[in-house]
């Protein structure tokens, strides 16, 4: 699954999706859990007036149930089960995921996420990257929550994951699912409301070229570190290599 991120905007910068330009503000995260229950950066439509406008805002990650009426009950639901992540393979049968899968699709903005590999019953944790790509698109869903106790309404997203490709097979090797993460055209495609659900699960389904993918250890605590990404070497990668 795809539980930790982070993501490093240097400066301001203008990316094209859909063939608008779109500015995007420098951002410096090096690792967020999704169990903070934190505000993440993605690219969305939202309706102005009578048309629907792409554009980057921060977003709560979390798709929450349309059912949930308060934080209360939101917090009864999380111990149920989880939708920081939704799988690609259930897209539309997923009970929260499937009302808005067909209107309301997001790219979540990222430049590294975090996975786990269990080796002899000990897990090492590594940094992945696309190579020669700092800032990359992972497809996502989301919605417009009330709490109708409060009257408060917010944003939340949930994150797509597909099947691992053969790179992330070595990697997640437990659970072997990664984050769907799309090339510029596909991300074009994921924000165009007008996809059938043919064209909606193949996006959602498809697994970046395993060549691209850059993987490396990296130390037990990194969620405690200032930089999570900093390589560091067990003894027992020594006598293998990882791809």
């Amino acid at each position: 699954m795809c539980y930790s991120v982070g993501i490093k905007i240097s400066k301001k910068q203008t990316v094209k999706v859909g063939g608008l330009p779109l500015d995007l503000d420098p951002i410096d995260i090096p690792v967020q859990s999704g169990f903070s229950y934190d505000q993440w950066p993605v690219i969305f439509k939202e309706q102005q007036g009578a048309e629907k406008v792409l554009r980057p805002s921060m977003m709560h990650w979390e798709l929450i149930p349309s059912w949930v009426r308060n934080k209360k009950e939101l917090e009864e639901s999380r111990k149920k089960y989880t939708t920081l992540n939704i799988k690609s393979e259930g897209i539309f049968t997923n009970k929260v995921a499937q009302a808005v899968v067909h209107t309301n699709r997001c790219l979540v903005l990222a430049s590294h996420f975090f996975e786990w590999q269990e080796i002899e019953k000990q897990k090492y944790p590594h940094c992945i990257q696309i190579e020669n790509t700092p800032l990359f698109y992972i497809a996502g869903v989301w919605n417009t929550w009330t709490d109708f106790s409060s009257g408060e309404t917010k944003n939340s997203f949930g994150i797509i994951t597909t099947e691992a490709n053969e790179a992330m097979s070595k990697v997640h090797n437990v659970k072997k699912r990664m984050p769907t993460i799309l090339d510029d055209a596909r991300a074009n495609s994921w924000v165009n409301e007008h996809l059938n659900e043919r064209q909606i699960q193949e996006i959602a389904s498809y697994q970046v070229d395993s060549s691209i993918i850059k993987a490396y250890t990296i130390a037990k605590n990194f969620q405690q570190l200032q930089d999570p990404t900093t390589p560091v070497d067990y003894t027992i990668f020594t006598t293998q290599t990882l791809f």
